[in-house]
């Protein structure tokens, strides 16, 4: 099999899992949030009309349609006429943000939600755990260890191939941006862990438990940029450069699988959104 057929192949599974796969399991999860804990009986989870949240469903799932068949499309084009491995980096990579959009609208349009449910809160008494927050509480050493190995093993890698000086390659400026990523993400991490409560009305173990999760997802994204890092650099400098985007096109699928645990709802606490419900 050719490196196109390749592509193609793995590139119609990117359209599938990012495009039709999560954003029908967010979709469904949206529809039995709706169904089972509906503004009726939990006001506090709708500062808005449920009509909005409705329209806000079907555009989500009216958008990602409409990105799956421009997929379809695209690939189509693609095996009409081919072309090179560069014009295949860029369209995965482009499409891969482009399927990104819906859920980046998702988490804006949640942090406005946060913000009209504290404006709305005019309860006094809250309840609040005193226990202190230590870093490893939330992420598993043996998760954070693997990730800081594999960073040493980037850095060392760069300076491997640094001393044969390639044309291609961008020297210490590779470990300058796989460092400025690895501190964005462990500003993110530290900003959950020890930031304000964005939803006023969330259960301390639901806290909890998204912290964890965050923490999770934003380490195993480290890991799997990294690594991906160090294999882009590794198949340049072994000339088989032209597989580049078929693992490119894997890897945002990976990171998109990782992302979806995330918007897991699963052990969530719905009872504190009743209307008589103590603040946590």
């Amino acid at each position: 099999m050719s490196e196109y057929n390749l592509f193609y192949l793995v590139f119609l599974s990117q359209i599938l899992i990012i495009s039709f796969y999560y954003p029908g399991k967010i979709y469904s999860r949206m529809k039995y949030v709706f169904e089972t804990y509906p503004p009726s009986a939990y006001p506090k989870l709708y500062p808005k009309p449920i009509e909005v949240y409705e329209r806000g469903r079907r555009n989500y799932r009216n958008i990602n349609l409409f990105i799956l068949i421009t997929g379809f499309v695209i690939l189509a084009l693609l095996v009409a006429n081919p072309h090179d491995g560069d014009v295949h980096n860029a369209i995965a990579t482009g499409y891969f943000f482009a399927q990104m959009f819906p859920v980046l609208l998702l988490d804006l349009g949640s942090l406005k939600e946060f913000k009209m449910m504290r404006n709305a809160n005019t309860r006094t008494t809250r309840k609040a755990e005193l226990q202190p927050r230590r870093f490893f509480d939330f992420i598993s050493p043996a998760i954070f260890t693997i990730a800081a190995i594999t960073y040493i093993a980037f850095v060392l890698l760069v300076v491997y191939i640094n001393q044969f000086g390639f044309p291609w390659f961008g020297g210490y400026t590779n470990i300058v941006m796989v460092t400025a990523m690895n501190v964005f993400f462990l500003g993110v991490m530290l900003w959950h862990m020890y930031g304000k409560k964005l939803n006023p009305h969330q259960a301390y173990e639901d806290r909890v438990r998204q912290i964890k999760t965050v923490a999770k997802v934003l380490t195993l994204t480290s890991i799997a940029a990294t690594l991906f890092g160090a294999l882009s650099i590794s198949l340049s400098a072994f000339e088989i450069r032209h597989f580049l985007p078929v693992f490119m096109s894997m890897y945002f699928q990976l990171l998109a699988v990782i992302g979806l645990q995330a918007y897991r709802i699963d052990h969530t606490n719905f009872e504190v959104y009743k209307e008589d419900s103590l603040v946590t």
